[in-house]
């Protein structure tokens, strides 16, 4: 049961990261790691960071945060999203957000967390501008912004790579607004 629960956290944390269909890369490691076959999926994930595949680098810090190989290491899992971030690859960026944020492999840091966040979200990544409204709305990490708030917001309830989260950033967007009297 744990092992049955696992996978679906980490089919779940890939699906929240990636925010959107599952691509044919997160299929293969999704259903290797569902059939018990955690070094396949590492090799392969292995492979792909070894010729410059940025999904691939960041699938392979996932299992390794998530601790689907013999060991969970952080540190680990966030040298492969820097390694992607650095070159710009959203999804990589906000992992690293979600590291700072918790702390996990790093020092709690919710003003990078927030700084991370807000890059992603200025390449048009879904999950991060939801984040990066709702630190904006909390004043976590940054001094609270209720107008920014309002338009990060926006612009993650009207993200179709949000899926059903964009009805949540709607909700908060028009929480945010009616606090703004617009």
């Amino acid at each position: 049961m744990k092992k049955i629960l696992g996978l679906f956290f980490c089919f779940y944390f890939i699906s929240e990261t990636f925010a959107h269909n599952p691509s044919s890369v997160e299929c293969y490691v999704y259903t290797q790691l569902h059939r018990g076959n955690s070094e396949v999926a590492i090799n392969f994930l292995k492979q792909l960071d070894g010729i410059g595949n940025l999904e691939g680098t960041t699938l392979l810090g996932m299992i390794y945060l998530e601790g689907y190989t013999q060991i969970k290491d952080a540190r680990l899992a966030n040298y492969y999203f820097s390694k992607a971030a650095a070159l710009e690859f959203a999804p990589a960026i906000k992992a690293l957000a979600d590291s700072y944020m918790a702390g996990e492999g790093v020092e709690l840091n919710k003003t990078i967390a927030f700084q991370l966040y807000e890059k992603a979200a200025k390449l048009g990544y879904g999950p991060a501008q939801f984040n990066a409204g709702i630190m904006l709305k909390n004043g976590e990490g940054n001094p609270v912004s209720l107008k920014q708030a309002y338009e990060m917001l926006d612009l993650a309830a009207h993200n179709p790579d949000l899926g059903e989260m964009s009805h949540d950033a709607a909700y908060y967007r028009d929480q945010v607004k009616g606090c703004l009297g617009y």
